[in-house]
């Protein structure tokens, strides 16, 4: 407190700091502030320390999901590990980790740790035999599956299994091919033998119609067996009706 002029009658005791010829000091307290601390002291100018405090300041919490509401007494006074603590949601960390599972942490400061103890399913080749461990395990390959011999026996039967249905299908293969073939020389052979029938019956008419088709002399004895035929069938007539 500045003094602008001489004080008198002050307690003994201490407890009073001025004399009746003070007046009150109305301006606001200018004492520093703790470190962090953005509030303004709540009292006007006074004697003494400055009271704590209690104004709620909202903070991200490390994962940056969700908004905190904390006094800001307790974060200007807490150390780094505490206030790494106040600053947390206390829900699971949402990041991902390389291996791809989420963080299994409580919201957390920094990088996530890397050993991930999320359980998968380790398999041998032929993915008979299945194990569970630790996915942190597996990935620096620290363990891992071997087919036994009953895999390898197993193995070997498809691989029998496969060859002969591959023989069976190459067989029913070549028996569709064999009946196609068959088939369509017995339709060429068909064809073959009704043109042949047909020449023959061609050939057949072709010498019919050389000795009585158009030949001149077979059509004079064509008319005149038709002028015989016509008076025979006149004579007999005749003689019927007397």
């Amino acid at each position: 407190m500045k003094e602008c002029h001489k004080v008198t009658e002050v307690d003994n005791t201490g407890r009073q700091k001025a004399g009746p010829e003070c007046s009150r000091c109305e301006e606001e307290c200018t004492k520093p502030r703790p470190p962090g601390c953005p509030h303004p002291c709540p009292q006007p100018c006074h004697p003494g320390e400055c009271p704590s405090c209690v104004q709620m300041l909202r903070i991200k919490c490390h994962c940056k999901l969700s908004n905190l509401y904390i006094e800001c007494i307790k974060i200007t006074s807490a150390d780094l590990e505490d206030r790494d603590q106040l600053s947390s949601c206390k829900n699971q960390c949402p990041k991902e980790l390389s291996c791809g599972h989420r963080c299994k942490e409580i919201c957390h400061p920094g990088d996530c740790p890397q050993n991930c103890n999320q359980k998968v399913k380790l398999r041998c080749p032929c993915k008979r035999i299945k194990k569970e461990l630790q996915c942190s395990k597996a990935r620096e390959g620290q363990v891992s599956l071997e087919c036994d011999t009953l895999c390898k026996e197993m193995k070997r039967k498809a691989s029998e299994i496969k060859e002969a249905e591959a023989r069976a299908a190459i067989e029913e293969e070549k028996r569709r091919q064999q009946a196609e073939l068959e088939a369509f020389e017995n339709k060429l052979k068909g064809r073959r033998k009704n043109k042949r029938k047909k020449d023959e019956v061609e050939i057949q008419q072709s010498v019919w119609q050389k000795y009585t088709g158009t030949h001149p002399y077979t059509c004079k004895i064509k008319l005149k067996l038709t002028q015989y035929a016509i008076k025979l069938n006149w004579k007999t007539c005749y003689l019927n009706e007397g």
